[in-house]
């Protein structure tokens, strides 16, 4: 007589007697013994006796039949002891005497197997269900190892409120959920990366090194990520092998998973901000529903510690680019005059405000060799910290080419032609340089792009916007350009306003421009003297716009002869 008996798998130990012609080993329910997987074909693999001998064949299976570690090609002679592996679970083949006691326990009472009762207790049936996953022996564990579990999940509760430094929390949560699940194989846990749409490791935790299931695994399935990341609920599969729903097995999951979950990290707001994932390769301890009670719980408070510590990270990163700036701010402005000019006979005005805590616009007073005084305002395309840097170089070409060009004008060609080079082409600058002769009141003006320095006469009122034929393209558009200054006389009492367009286009709640023409009929109606004229029109400026945000850097500069003292 012949016996086969469970030696690998939920179902270890039980045997069947095989006393008939022949035994179906499969998927269906209709199979003398089911195996009850996906992997497991219909019809898997037949057991036989003729003529007194036991054969075993495999009926065409997509994952074939096993007989001691080798596949099934053919009808193949059974030998007392000989082990069938049909996917997870291993059979051992007995050749027994009929005078031979018969094993106890678990052996069906039944002459046939389909009248055989199944182990542990369970209701008789036709098939005894291989593939179960709630084995005695899992029940036994979840009792056993509720305190310990619950132990586990206080002290990762413990720590995730102990620091904000999300790098050393994520660590010890996989390492607790190991302690929790001790079958796991696999623990994630992953942030999705806005930029290539994937989704960035933090943290993870495989089993030893050398152990069949750590060597065979690769990334988890972004199917399953991207599933519980856009629904904000948890996944549990059982058999990850036959749940086709979850396509577990795409693209980054090259090796076959026996169970898994997945659980999303829920900030305040219940918006995913991450995963937590284990898997396990154990056919025999696979995750149940409880398993996902116990990752939910960990999940819910390492999302509110996760956020907590993103909004910290946040705020120290602020911090550091709020002192940053400000440094950076603080160098800039030693960019500046800290102090005007003393020059007899004139008086001078600067006033300098970014729109950001750095900004592009530039002005500055540089002496002469020949005597007379060098005024420059520039401003450069766009603001912020690229500006501020675009700034700074100015700053330092300008003295530099004033210094040592032969002429003004052969400097100012010099300057252009440096932002004209070819690394330069994604920025331009707007550019004045007036050149103060004090000795015979005479200002040679050069204007490169920028708005039209404005002259108003002492005596008559009259406004001037002085050099607007003589006006050439911004610095850095093209090479070799030859500018063209043009001259004027300054009387006592004229002065010379220089702006850029942060006051031009300065804009109010109603998104209207301030406008050249306001600026000018301010500048017409405005005190005599220039410090107050300039004070006159920021404040009318600041009228205009409501307190509405400053869009723009705000660069005002001016120079006035001062006027005649009349004889008592």
């Amino acid at each position: 007589m012949g016996l086969i008996e469970v030696v690998e798998g939920p179902n270890a130990g039980h045997t069947y007697r095989f006393d008939r012609d022949e035994l179906i080993v499969g998927r269906l329910t209709y199979c003398d013994i089911v195996v009850n997987q996906k992997n497991v074909s219909r019809q898997h693999a037949r057991l036989l006796c003729s003529g007194g001998d036991y054969f075993v064949e495999d009926l065409n299976s997509t994952n074939g039949t096993f007989l001691n570690g080798k596949r099934v090609q053919s009808r193949t002679r059974l030998k007392d002891h000989d082990l069938i592996r049909v996917y997870n679970v291993t059979l051992r083949f007995r050749e027994l005497d009929l005078t031979e006691d018969l094993p106890t326990g678990g052996i069906s009472g039944s002459p046939s197997v389909g009248d055989e009762r199944a182990v542990g207790g369970e209701m008789p049936g036709k098939t005894t269900q291989v593939g179960d996953n709630r084995s005695g022996r899992r029940k036994q564990n979840v009792e056993v190892n509720a305190y310990e579990k619950l132990k586990t999940v206080l002290e990762i509760h413990r720590t995730l409120g102990s620091t904000l430094d999300i790098d050393l929390v994520l660590p010890k949560i996989l390492d607790g959920l190991f302690t929790v699940f001790p079958q796991s194989d696999r623990g994630y846990i992953l942030f999705p990366d806005p930029v290539s749409d994937t989704f960035e490791i933090r943290a993870q935790k495989h089993k030893e090194e050398g152990t069949l299931a750590a060597s065979s695994l690769g990334p988890i399935s972004q199917t399953v990520a991207r599933r519980v990341m856009s629904l904000g609920e948890a996944i549990l599969s059982a058999d990850g092998l036959d749940d086709a729903e979850l396509d577990i097995g795409d693209s980054v999951l090259d090796f076959p998973i026996r169970s898994m979950m997945c659980a999303p990290l829920l900030g305040r707001m219940q918006e995913p901000l991450g995963i937590i994932y284990v898997d396990t390769n154990d056919p025999y301890e696979r995750f149940h529903a409880d398993d996902l009670e116990v990752l939910l719980s960990v999940a819910a408070t390492a999302g509110q510690a996760l956020e907590y510590a993103v909004a910290h990270q946040a705020k120290l990163h602020l911090d550091r680019r709020e002192r940053e700036l400000a440094t950076a701010r603080e160098v800039q402005l030693h960019f500046l005059p800290q102090t005007p000019p003393e020059i007899p006979g004139y008086l001078f005005y600067g006033h300098y405000a970014s729109a950001e805590e750095v900004g592009g616009d530039y002005y500055g007073y540089q002496p002469l060799a020949d005597g007379r005084t060098a005024i420059s305002l520039g401003d450069v395309s766009g603001k912020g910290i690229s500006a501020a840097l675009i700034m700074a170089r100015l700053c330092s070409e300008v003295r530099y080419r004033l210094a040592t060009a032969s002429t003004i004008r052969d400097g100012f060609l010099q300057l252009n032609d440096e932002f004209a080079k070819p690394e330069n082409d994604t920025w331009f600058v707007t550019f004045v340089l007036c050149v103060l002769d004090n000795r015979r009141h005479l200002v040679s003006l050069f204007n490169a792009g920028h708005m039209a320095p404005i002259c108003r006469r002492a005596a008559t009122q009259e406004i001037e916007e002085l050099g607007e034929a003589n006006t050439g393209p911004p610095l850095g558009c093209s090479p070799g350009i030859q500018y063209d200054p043009c001259t004027v006389e300054l009387r006592p009492g004229d002065l010379v306003l220089i702006y850029t367009d942060g006051i031009s286009e300065a804009m109010n709640a109603r998104h209207e421009l301030y406008g050249r023409n306001r600026l000018l009929e301010a500048i017409r109606r405005g005190p005599e003297r220039l410090e107050d004229l300039c004070r006159w029109i920021l404040d009318d400026v600041k009228l205009f716009t409501q307190q509405h945000p400053q869009n723009d850097d705000i660069c005002l500069i001016g120079f006035q002869r001062e006027p005649e003292r009349s004889v008592p």
